[in-house]
């Protein structure tokens, strides 16, 4: 019965994606260094390379965005990376990313600036009506620029993929 309705297949996709995530992968071990080296090291954030710091706020907001929307991004710990992710998106020649970045921003907070500390920021920031309410327009305005983000309009992934092996960042990381 399960290969007749589909499940024996969504078994085995999910084993081979289970199986792969198990893989090496030196993009994923220098992602796991870097969240080391920020939140479990006395230098943190700070002891990271310029070109590492790049890396880790953009791909943070990746993350972020890719979890929860640009409102996850700024409400959580990220947030305080606001300027480096600009400056790191510029630096990618992601215009349409750091459009939508900037569009959000100023959805949420105006002409105000995004304060680092996280306490601060989620008091400027606009927070989402409660369950059941009627969404705003600026909800919609914002759902629709996380679903722009998602297009993934400048490759993303692939330019800090690219950014990351021109600056040796994964070149510790490959095996043999």
């Amino acid at each position: 019965m399960a290969c007749k309705q589909g499940i024996r297949e969504n078994i085995e996709r999910s084993k081979a994606f289970h199986k792969k995530q198990k893989e090496y992968n030196p993009v994923r071990e220098l992602w796991q260094s870097l969240v080391h080296r920020v939140h479990k090291t006395e230098a943190g954030f700070e002891g990271l390379t310029e070109p590492e710091r790049l890396y880790y706020t953009v791909r943070l907001l990746d993350g972020e965005v890719y979890n929860g929307g640009m409102h996850q991004f700024f409400s959580n710990s990220s947030g305080k990376f606001y300027p480096h992710v600009i400056d790191g998106l510029l630096e990618l020649r992601a215009f349409e990313s750091l459009k939508l970045l900037r569009e959000a921003k100023q959805i949420l907070f105006g002409d105000a600036d995004v304060q680092s500390d996280k306490g601060e920021r989620n008091l400027a920031m606009k927070v989402f009506p409660e369950t059941g309410a009627q969404h705003t327009e600026w909800c919609i305005r914002l759902a629709l620029i996380d679903k722009e983000y998602w297009r993934d309009p400048d490759g993303l992934d692939g330019k800090l993929n690219a950014f990351a092996d021109k600056n040796g960042l994964i070149e510790p990381f490959k095996k043999g």
